[in-house]
């Protein structure tokens, strides 16, 4: 097992559509991964390479509790760090969204976006639980070598894929919200806009540095074929049928391998360790 690239997957930046898009390019040679322990603050190296018997072959993990912070670059030199950043205002927004439609959530927005998890989502997921939008530019620029932003979706992938060197990475949306709502109401409003832009300064500071210097370097290290390579990008996956992708040999052995070999076995070590603590 050599793992090359690790995405740190920030909630609510079009992550579950590139976890498909890599399931489906990538099969049993990536996979969506969990940390065994609640509490812990990442995905540790230990766990990754004791995952080598259901996944000898592993090239590229994922997952919300893959962190730069972690020492997966420590035990597999030539890592590569990736990771989505989105709009903080926008991402925040269908954050809640998200948690009320989906995580049966019932709280007032005033009230959850003042709880810890809430602001500043994407400096604290990538820098750790105290950071700055400085600290988090920071490690970008030492730790993460490649940058996608949502709201160039098409071209962040087509940019990735040329940087690591994939195939084509084709995908259909995995999920969208039943309707927005919820999120029209809180970038409408001017009191609650006001909260959400409060709330985000530190991961402002981030994205503003993303946009002005990290995607133009990304842009230019590509060449000029960009803006025709999205193009005919976006012809070739607007016809793409979610069929096509879900039913795909290499998306099946992806399934195959995490529903009935590596999540089951997450979710045994978790359970033990959540009925150990509450007993103790």
């Amino acid at each position: 097992m050599n793992p090359r690239l690790a995405i740190a997957h920030i909630h609510k930046t079009a992550g579950t559509t590139l976890s498909a898009a890599l399931k489906a390019a990538f099969g049993g040679r990536y996979c969506l991964v969990t940390s065994r322990d609640p509490w812990g603050p990442h995905l540790s190296a230990a766990e990754v390479r004791s995952m080598r018997t259901v996944y000898p072959n592993l090239e590229v993990l994922m997952g919300h509790d893959v962190r730069p912070t972690g020492d997966l670059h420590e035990a597999w030199p030539g890592l590569s760090y990736a990771t989505f950043v989105r709009d903080p205002v926008v991402r925040c927004a269908s954050h809640y969204q998200y948690d009320v439609q989906r995580g049966r959530v019932d709280l007032p927005f005033e009230e959850w976006i003042t709880h810890d998890v809430s602001p500043n989502r994407q400096v604290r997921h990538l820098a750790g639980a105290h950071a700055t939008g400085a600290d988090a530019v920071r490690l970008l620029e030492e730790r993460v070598d490649f940058v996608g932003v949502t709201e160039h979706f098409d071209a962040s992938l087509v940019m990735m894929a040329a940087f690591y060197g994939f195939s084509r990475l084709a995908y259909v949306r995995k999920w969208s919200a039943p309707n927005d709502d919820i999120k029209r109401r809180l970038l409408d409003d001017p009191k609650t806009r006001a909260l959400l832009e409060e709330a985000n300064r530190e991961d402002m500071v981030l994205y503003r540095h993303v946009l002005d210097e990290v995607l133009p370097r990304q842009e230019a290290a590509y060449g000029p074929a960009l803006e025709a390579d999205v193009a005919a990008f976006r012809e070739a996956n607007g016809s793409l049928r979610p069929r096509d992708l879900y039913l795909s040999p290499r998306y099946a052995w992806y399934v195959a391998k995490w529903r009935f070999g590596y999540q089951p076995w997450v979710d045994r070590v978790r359970d033990r360790a959540i009925r150990s603590r509450q007993l103790a």
